[in-house]
């Protein structure tokens, strides 16, 4: 929605669009052969600087009704481009299929995941709509009967002689930890991501939408269509309590003011629609509860309390024996809980990917990050991607030829070649002359000197292939399929090259790298035992210490946060721990949309981190608890 305002069906047209601020109201739609009223308004709120909610009411037949609520998400200003593009490819699609003979639920079912298609495209087709998506709750009302299409957390109420059913799921990560029973309703109400999505409509190309069909309607029924902004402001209760105490246009108007009244945090969308004749809606009024007997309320609220507080008070310090409630002696102070991590919101943003995007690279072609550009490896070749100014650098790679992840400047590249014992060349980009090569020996460690300045090292035990894991200017390090090897000081003559103590090859394994001061530290994370081991690798390979953190979930990539702390990047969201004890903890979030990892990447020359999605999107990432 474009502004603030209100709109009413009108016979045979479409209501929707923007909103109308000054325009006088409109009396309510009486159909022959159903008893509908209805009314939908839709607000700015008090926070939001755009209206990006959106909303239809559409007369299909005379005995059949459309409503639509969407809420949409995402960055320069696409939000409101979805919620729009939403509803009416939806409308489109189901005003033709239903022309054509199908069947109400099928048509309602084909028509969402037709609307999310559409939204998918538009979003991949524009950079600067990427991420784009929408809630999306649509009501079809035929012949008594409500069916329903939604995906999101806007919401669909039906109320029926004074109580109110939720109708819809929302589809956050909240309500999945009330339905898990590890937080109360109440609790989700408060919760600082309760407006986290795992699923809204134009995220994906393909989705299953929540579908529920041949709801049986009566007389004097009220549904509640709305998106969070007002869910978030007005409590069930008090919902119900005005949908049913006056007509569509009152009631819309009273929780429109109400939501802006408790905050206006959010865009606020409702629809109020009554079935039944005018005496039925005023038959079904709530009973009011008056005055004197609240105030009985209250009072038996207080002495319900303070009883409360005098049998705590009683079990803390009096109870028989001498002790509290804990077991502890009277007086003494119990040994505190550790604090609950807390909770904060990574911040995220996006990148353009779009030349990117366009060779097909995928989150597992992603090799490594350093100096601001993304090395992916795709079909033979490497692209080397600039993030801060698209450029793109593509170079075919020969049979065997592995990219060597690099603090420096340059492509560096380790070469197999046919030798009778394994080996190996690295070789710079754009350079003739190979920098060092590699070979296997049967009993010792040791380095020639060959013509053209050229060294040859040749080590004890190395078996099968070798895989390169870092390269910077004083330190080259790679593995067998056992163990990890160092040679230091490679760019220079008195090179030494030898195994890393200690440092063990374990299926899973994986290493990360960051730039400090007078060197590069390495962490060594064994997901299977969650056992992370910390070197320093400066003029040799130097153990510093060893943390652990649970074996489940697997974290996309662990670093080393100074101070005995470590900071975990998972698949959802990334975690400060200390010991074997979490402090802190966010999730990835744009918008109010839920961001899913494929692949957390940090960069090796400034640490700072790169987020490869489910989509294969771009985002930068600042983790800092």
């Amino acid at each position: 929605m474009a502004e603030a305002g209100h709109d009413e069906f009108s016979p045979g047209g479409r209501l929707a669009a923007a909103g109308n601020a000054g325009r006088g109201p409109a009396q309510p739609h009486h159909p022959s052969r159903m008893n509908i009223h209805f009314f939908a308004k839709s607000d700015i709120g008090r926070v939001r600087a755009a209206n990006e909610d959106y909303f239809l009411s559409e007369k299909i037949s005379d005995n059949e009704y459309l409503f639509v609520v969407a809420d949409g998400m995402g960055g320069h200003q696409a939000g409101d481009i979805a919620s729009k593009l939403a509803s009416e490819s939806f409308l489109d699609h189901y005003r033709g299929l239903r022309k054509k003979g199908a069947a109400v639920a099928a048509a309602i079912d084909q028509s969402v995941r037709r609307a999310n298609l559409v939204v998918f495209r538009k979003a991949a087709a524009d950079v600067e709509k990427r991420g784009m998506g929408t809630t999306f709750s649509a009501v079809v009302i035929a012949g008594m009967k409500a069916f329903i299409a939604h995906v999101g957390d806007s919401r669909v109420y039906l109320v029926r002689r004074n109580r109110i059913k939720r109708l819809t799921t929302d589809h956050s990560f909240v309500e999945k930890l009330v339905e898990e029973g590890r937080i109360s309703a109440d609790e989700a109400r408060d919760h600082p991501q309760k407006n986290v999505l795992y699923m809204s409509l134009g995220a994906r190309e393909s989705f299953t939408p929540e579908i529920v069909n041949d709801i049986l309607l009566e007389d004097g029924d009220a549904l509640v269509m709305c998106s969070d902004g007002l869910s978030n402001m007005v409590d069930d209760d008090t919902l119900m309590n005005v949908a049913m105490g006056g007509y569509p246009q009152e009631a819309a108007e009273e929780l429109v003011r109400l939501a802006n009244d408790h905050g206006g945090a959010d865009n606020i969308t409702v629809q109020v629609i009554r079935l039944g004749t005018l005496e039925t809606l005023e038959k079904t009024k709530p009973i009011r509860i008056g005055r004197p007997r609240r105030k009985v309320a209250k009072g038996t609220a207080a002495l319900l309390l303070f009883a409360l507080l005098a049998v705590l008070a009683y079990r803390l310090f009096l109870s028989p024996g001498g002790e509290n409630g804990n077991g502890a002696a009277a007086g003494a102070l119990a040994v505190p809980a550790p604090p609950p991590p807390r909770v904060w919101t990574p911040r995220l943003g996006e990148i353009g990917s779009a030349r990117l995007n366009g060779l097909g690279v995928t989150a597992a072609d992603c090799r490594f990050l350093s100096a601001r550009k993304l090395y992916a490896v795709r079909a033979g070749r490497l692209s080397v991607y600039d993030l801060d100014t698209a450029g793109l650098l593509s170079i075919e790679l020969a049979a065997g030829e592995q990219v060597v992840p690099s603090r420096g400047a340059g492509v560096f590249l380790l070469r197999r070649e046919a030798t009778r014992d394994p080996g190996y060349v690295l070789m710079r980009q754009g350079m003739a002359r190979p920098l060092l090569r590699i070979r296997h020996d049967g009993q010792v460690n040791s380095r020639e000197s060959r013509p053209g300045g050229t060294s040859l090292y040749r080590i004890a035990g190395l078996e099968g292939d070798v895989i390169p894991d870092y390269i910077d200017d004083d330190f080259f390090l790679f593995h067998d399929q056992g163990h990890y090897y160092g040679i230091r000081d490679w760019s220079r003559p008195e090179g030494l090259a030898a195994a890393i103590g200690g440092l063990a090859v374990a299926a899973g394994g994986r290493l990360a790298f960051q730039a400090q001061a007078g060197g590069t530290v390495m962490l060594h994370h064994d997901p299977a035992s969650g056992r992370a081991v910390l070197y320093r690798l400066a003029g040799g390979v130097e153990r510093l210490g060893e943390y652990s953190l649970p074996a489940a979930p697997q974290p996309l990539l662990l670093e080393y946060a100074g101070a005995g702390a470590l900071v975990a990047y998972y698949a959802d969201g990334c975690a400060k721990w200390s010991g074997d004890r979490q402090q802190a903890k966010g999730r990835y979030t744009l918008g109010n949309f839920q961001l899913r990892a494929a692949k957390v990447m940090a960069d090796l020359a400034d640490g700072r981190k790169l987020v490869v999605d489910d989509g294969n999107q771009l985002f930068s990432l600042v983790c800092e608890p």
